[in-house]
């Protein structure tokens, strides 16, 4: 239902309360309110003992402190960082796997917490360039990046009007995790450290007008929990990729802290699958077997989907972010259907 006189437009993003500074199909421009009876309950992904993730090695990456996003392109892999404007590339058939840096501001080094632009989310797009976005958990973490793997060109810019209208969807602070391109725009993953719980939101969009995007779809979700030092501490999205079938994969961490900003201690990470009416996932163990206590901040599954690439964030500028190999066992296309 809208309130007002006009009904061009029915909110289709399952918010309790949604606000657009105007209605997208007149020229009415006073504000919208677009309102659902109730908000709808969260989706659940749940453990799945038949699934199982292993760590097989583990590789530092001597330059790079804060591992954030990892995204495959032409068999190397491109990583973001969240505390400067630096990104990687990672060439994964040297050994070891070795890493050339593409800075995009002068300035190379860690970045004060207030000034960081927190890049947490990269995918590739159809049109073959990288997308890469800030968290938006503060007005300083709201830049974007495109760039052309083949030139190494890029543009950075703020997309400021996306962040908002995003925020106005979920109704709390931002906190973007992870990116992938859907039919006609992209999906957001929000992590959802405050308690909120985690969200995936459908934004129609262009990457050359992002000032004519629209929100599709919000849809909740709760990824269970891992026992803490004195709680259950909730899993929540750090990255995601897609498979060559189609499949929305992702990594989670149990980090125990009461906000976006925060850094907490880590209880357990997981990798998991996504799919129209819930979710699976395994925790990821150490090849001792023990639960792992890194902070997984990237994920990039093989096409086989027998292992994957996965990137840690220490949370200390002096110590060095981690490339990690892990096997998957049980995650065959039948099973995950």
């Amino acid at each position: 239902q809208i309130q007002g006189e006009c009904r061009a437009q029915v909110c289709p993003t399952g918010a309790t309360r949604v606000t657009a500074p105007r209605c997208h199909r007149c020229e009415d421009s006073a504000k919208v309110t677009h309102m659902t009876q109730q908000p709808p309950a969260a989706l659940v992904s749940r453990r799945d003992p038949a699934l199982s993730a292993v760590v097989t090695a583990v590789t530092p990456l001597p330059g790079v402190r804060a591992g954030s996003a990892l995204v495959r392109h032409s068999g190397r892999l491109l990583l973001a960082q969240d505390d400067d404007y630096t990104l990687f590339w990672i060439d994964i058939d040297a050994v070891p796997p070795g890493t050339t840096s593409l800075p995009l501001r002068g300035e190379v080094g860690a970045m004060a917490k207030a000034e960081k632009p927190d890049f947490e989310a990269a995918t590739a797009l159809p049109d073959g360039r990288i997308l890469v976005m800030g968290s938006g958990s503060a007005q300083t973490r709201r830049s974007v990046v495109l760039l052309t793997p083949e030139t190494g060109t890029f543009d950075l810019h703020d997309s400021g009007r996306v962040y908002d209208l995003v925020g106005e969807s979920i109704g709390h602070d931002l906190n973007f995790e992870a990116v992938l391109p859907i039919d006609g725009g992209l999906r957001l993953f929000h992590r959802g450290n405050s308690g909120d719980g985690d969200a995936t939101v459908d934004l129609i969009i262009e990457p050359e007008r992002p000032q004519e995007a629209s929100v599709a779809r919000v849809v909740r979700w709760s990824l269970g929990t891992v026992p803490g030092e004195s709680r259950e501490v909730p899993l929540t999205f750090t990255d995601a990729d897609i498979d060559r079938h189609g499949r929305h994969w992702y990594v989670a961490a149990a980090e125990d802290t009461p906000n976006a900003i925060d850094d907490g201690p880590i209880a357990g990470s997981a990798i998991g699958v996504l799919t129209a009416t819930g979710g699976r996932w395994a925790p990821i163990r150490e090849a001792d077997g023990s639960i792992s206590v890194r902070k997984y901040e990237g994920l990039v599954v093989d096409p086989d989907l027998a292992g994957a690439w996965l990137v840690t964030d220490p949370d200390d500028e002096h110590l060095t972010a981690e490339l990690c190999r892990v096997a998957l066992t049980g995650w065959e296309p039948a099973t995950l259907d």
